[in-house]
């Protein structure tokens, strides 16, 4: 019974890990600005900094 528990523990915890850590975009044509947010939450820090308006200084 043990083995059994362990066993189904372990297969909840897979299953969980693999449906959580994969986020899935929104669909675009349903909800434009959802889509939007979740391309800015999720560009490289970077790319941020590339397109703030602030200038940056450079010595």
């Amino acid at each position: 019974m043990k083995k059994f528990r362990l066993l189904l523990l372990f297969a909840f915890c897979t299953s969980l890990l693999t449906t959580t850590s994969c986020s899935v975009p929104p669909n675009a044509e349903e909800d434009p600005n959802a889509d939007a947010a979740y391309k800015r939450s999720h560009r490289a820090e970077n790319y941020r900094k590339a397109q703030s308006s602030e200038p940056s200084i450079q010595q």
